[in-house]
C-alpha cells in the first residue's frame, strides 16, 4: 500500500472511531471485564449470566503493572505461551513446539499470574511454605515370607544298610536336642565291624596292634558313637542293634522312616530344621530395585498379635526377577531364639535408603500433576501468585519429592488451595490468548500459534470471512464433499483404527484441493496450513494431533455457512483436543464418538447448540458464537483487531459490510468476477 493511501486510511479509521464514540484502548488501562468459569470464551463488559450454561459471570482482574522503557528492560527468562509455568533460561521451543517468548523483570512473570487481595486469600484458605533442602531418603514397604534358614537344615541318614527296629522319635514337628536318641537300627555291616574289633582286642590286648587299629577305623567310618566303642573295650561283647542319636538341635520337619523299614545307605530318615534363625524373603518390585542394595538395613514387623519389630539387613539380593510377579527377592537373616517367627508367616518389611545427601525438597501436597507436567504456585512478595512447572526426582520420606529443576531453596510456594489458583490461572491464560489478537502481537502471528489459537477465534473469522454464509454455491457443494471426507477420518479415529484413517487421508486431500481450487480465500484461515492435506501419521497420537487442527477448521467452515442444517450433520466439541485444547468435529449421527481419544474417552464432549451461530443477515459486527452483542460501537474482544473492527463499521455504513472478505477485503463482486486474491490488503490492515 502506498504511503498516501495509508495516511488516508488511518485518518478514515480515526474519524469512524470518533463518530462511534470510541477511542483506541490504552494498553495500560484497567478495564473491568466479566467471563464464565466454564466457558472462558465468553467475555462481557457488564455482569450477568453466561449465555451457554447460565452460570453467573465473574470479574476478571486486569494486570496493570507499568513497564519501563524498552532500552531499560532487563530480560528475566523465556516462557511458553501455551503451557503456564513452562519456562527456560534461553530461547527455543516449548513442549508443544511453540516459540518461547521473553519475560522481563518489569512485567508479570506469566500471562496467568494471579493477583488476589488479602481477604480473598483468607477465604480461599491459601497456605504457603518455604521450599526446604535436605537429604533424600527413600522408604518403601513390601511383603515378606518367613522361611527356614537353609544353613540350619540337616538330613538324618546312615552310611550302612539296616532295618529300623524301633523309632524313638515317631512324629513330625517333634523338637529334639543334640544327643537325643532317634531310633534303633540293626545293621549287619556294623555288627560284623564290632565282632572284628572285639576279636582284634582279644588277640592283641589292650595295647592293640594293626588289626585293632583297622577294626577301630572301620567303626568310626560307620559313625559308631564313641560311647559304644568304649563299652566294647570294656565288655568285649558286640551289640546287635545300634542307637542313633540326634547330631544337633532342631525340629523334625520331615519323617520318612517307619518301624521295620529297611533303609539303604544315604536314604533320608528324618529332616531337622534349626529355628534359632530364619530367613525373610522380601518381594521387591522392579521399580524399587534401584533403591535396594546388599547390606541395606531393613525392619521386619509382624502382622498378627502384638506387633513386634526385628532389625536386620539384606544379606543377598537375588539376581532373578520372577516373570509372573515381576519381583526380585531380598533375603534377610533374623535371629529367632524364642521361635516367635514361624516359617510360612507373612510379615511387613520396610527398607530405608539415602539417595542424596542434600537436595531441594517440595511437599507432595503442593504439586499439581497433569499428565507428565508438574506445577507449583510461587507466592511473590507483592502478593501475586505465579504457576511454575518443575521437574521431580525421587520421592523422599514424609511425602516430600526431590526437585531437579524449577525451584530453589527459599522459594515460597502454595501448599493449600492451589487447585483454585490453577483454575484461575488457566482461565487468565485463555483470556490473554483471546485478547492477544487485538494487540501488537497479532501483527505477525506464527503459523503454529494460529493453529493453537483456533478454539479462541470466533466462528465468523474462520476461513477469512467477516459474515456468515458467504461461500458461493459451487464452493458450498465442494465444502460438503470435504465435510463428508472429514467425517470418514473422524469415524476411523473414534474406532482407534489407524489403517482406516490412513486410507481416508487421500480422499480428504483430494476434496480439500478441489475446495481450495474453487474458493482460494479458504486458504486464509486454518486450512491454509493443510493445503496438501494432513500429513501421513506414524501412530494414532500424531494422527489425532493433526486432525484436531484440520477437523476443527473444516467444522468451523461448515458451521459458519450453516451447512450442517441442510446436510443433516451434527457438530460436537471436546475441550481437551490434543494440541489445541478445544476441538470440534462432524458426525452423521447424534451418538457421541470422540475421535481425539477413541475408546479411552469415547463419550467425552458435547454437541454444540446450532442456535449459537448468528443467522444470515444479522446486523452489526460478527461476534463470537454464544456471545451476545457488545455495547453499541464496542470493538469485539479477542476477535477482530480494533482497526479491522473500525473497517467493518465503515463497510456497514457504506452498505458493503456483508460483501467483503475479512482476510483480504475483497468484495463479493470482485470474488465472483474471478479477480486474484488481494492478500496485500490483509497485510496492510495488519500493519495498521
Amino acid at each position: 500500500m502506498k504511503p498516501p493511501v495509508l495516511l488516508i486510511r488511518l485518518a478514515f479509521c480515526a474519524v469512524i472511531a470518533l463518530i462511534a464514540g470510541f477511542s483506541l484502548p490504552d494498553a495500560n488501562a484497567a478495564e473491568q471485564l466479566y467471563t464464565c468459569g466454564m466457558h472462558p470464551q465468553i467475555i462481557k463488559k457488564e455482569p450477568g449470566n453466561c449465555p451457554i450454561c447460565g452460570m453467573k459471570l465473574t470479574p476478571i482482574r486486569a494486570n496493570s503493572n507499568g513497564r519501563a522503557a524498552a532500552g531499560e528492560r532487563k530480560l528475566k527468562y523465556y516462557k511458553s505461551t501455551m503451557n503456564p509455568g513452562e519456562v527456560s533460561p534461553k530461547p527455543g521451543k516449548d513442549s508443544m513446539g511453540m516459540d518461547l517468548v521473553p519475560v522481563y523483570e518489569d512485567e508479570d512473570a506469566s500471562a496467568s499470574t494471579i493477583q488476589i487481595d488479602a481477604a480473598t486469600i483468607q477465604r480461599m484458605n491459601l497456605r504457603t511454605a518455604l521450599v526446604e533442602h535436605g537429604p533424600v531418603r527413600r522408604e518403601f514397604r513390601t511383603v515378606g515370607t518367613v522361611t527356614y534358614n537353609e544353613e540350619g537344615l540337616r538330613d538324618i541318614t546312615t552310611k550302612y544298610e539296616g532295618w529300623l527296629e524301633k523309632l524313638l522319635v515317631n512324629t513330625t514337628w517333634a523338637v529334639v536336642k543334640a544327643g537325643d536318641p532317634l531310633f534303633e537300627i540293626y545293621a549287619p555291616d556294623v555288627y560284623n565291624a564290632q565282632l572284628n574289633y572285639v576279636v582284634a582286642l582279644r588277640a592283641e590286648g589292650e595295647a592293640g596292634g594293626a588289626l585293632t587299629r583297622g577294626a577301630l577305623a572301620r567303626l568310626q567310618l560307620y559313625d559308631v558313637p564313641a560311647d559304644v566303642i568304649a563299652e566294647l573295650n570294656r565288655t568285649k561283647e558286640p551289640h546287635r542293634t545300634l542307637v542313633f542319636r540326634a547330631p544337633a538341635d532342631g525340629v523334625v520337619i520331615e519323617k520318612m522312616g517307619v518301624t521295620g523299614q529297611m533303609m539303604k545307605p544315604g536314604e533320608r530318615i528324618y529332616r531337622l530344621a534349626d529355628l534359632s534363625s530364619v530367613w525373610v524373603q522380601a518381594e521387591i518390585y522392579e521399580k524399587d530395585l534401584p533403591f535396594v542394595r546388599t547390606g541395606d538395613p531393613a525392619t521386619v514387623r509382624t502382622s498378627y498379635g502384638p506387633e513386634r519389630s526385628f532389625d536386620g539387613k539384606v544379606e543377598l539380593l537375588l539376581p532373578q526377577v520372577q516373570e509372573q510377579t515381576r519381583t526380585a527377592t531380598a533375603r534377610i537373616v533374623l535371629p529367632n531364639t524364642d521361635r516367635f517367627l514361624r516359617p510360612g508367616m507373612f510379615v511387613d518389611v520396610r527398607f530405608t535408603t539415602q539417595l542424596a545427601d542434600d537436595a531441594v525438597l517440595v511437599p507432595d501436597m503442593a504439586v499439581l500433576r497433569s499428565g507428565e507436567s508438574n506445577t507449583v504456585f510461587l507466592a511473590r512478595p507483592d502478593g501475586s501468585f505465579e504457576p511454575r512447572e518443575i521437574k521431580l526426582g525421587a520421592r523422599s520420606q514424609d511425602n516430600f519429592y526431590e526437585v531437579l529443576s524449577g525451584l530453589v531453596a527459599g522459594d515460597r510456594i502454595v501448599i493449600s488451595g492451589q487447585f483454585m489458583l490453577d483454575s484461575e490461572s488457566q482461565l487468565r491464560d485463555a483470556i490473554q490468548k483471546m485478547l492477544k489478537s487485538s494487540g501488537p502481537a497479532a501483527e505477525m502471528p506464527a503459523p503454529r500459534e494460529s493453529q493453537a489459537s483456533l478454539p479462541q477465534k470466533p466462528a465468523a473469522a474462520v476461513g477469512g470471512m467477516a459474515g456468515a454464509a458467504m461461500l458461493p454455491a459451487p464452493a458450498l457443494t465442494l465444502l460438503q464433499a470435504l465435510a463428508n471426507a472429514t467425517i470418514g477420518g473422524a469415524d476411523a479415529l473414534a474406532k482407534d483404527d489407524l489403517p482406516a484413517y490412513q486410507k481416508a487421508l487421500p480422499v480428504m486431500r483430494q476434496k480439500l484441493a478441489e475446495f481450495l481450487t474453487v474458493y482460494e480465500h479458504g486458504a486464509h484461515g486454518p486450512l491454509g496450513k493443510f493445503k496438501d492435506g494432513p500429513a501421513d501419521p506414524t501412530d494414532l497420537k500424531t494422527a489425532r494431533r493433526d486432525f484436531a487442527y484440520f477437523g476443527t477448521g473444516v467444522t468451523d467452515l461448515v458451521r459458519e455457512n450453516h451447512l450442517h442444517h441442510t446436510a443433516g450433520l451434527h457438530i460436537f466439541q471436546c475441550p481437551m483436543a490434543p494440541g489445541i485444547g478445544t476441538g470440534r468435529w462432524l458426525q452423521r449421527t447424534a451418538e457421541l464418538r470422540n475421535p481425539y481419544y477413541g475408546a479411552a474417552m469415547l463419550e467425552c464432549g458435547e454437541e454444540i447448540d446450532a442456535s449459537a451461530v448468528p443467522p444470515t443477515g444479522t446486523t452489526g459486527p460478527s461476534v463470537r458464537p454464544g456471545v451476545t452483542a457488545l455495547p453499541p460501537g464496542h470493538p469485539p474482544i479477542g476477535g477482530l483487531s480494533v482497526v479491522a473492527y473500525l473497517q467493518t463499521l465503515a463497510d456497514e455504513k457504506s452498505g458493503g459490510g456483508s460483501d467483503a472478505c475479512g482476510s483480504c477485503g475483497m468484495s463479493k463482486a470482485a470474488m465472483a468476477a474471478g479477480e486474484p486474491c488481494a492478500t496485500d490488503h490483509q497485510a496492510g490492515a495488519s500493519k495498521l
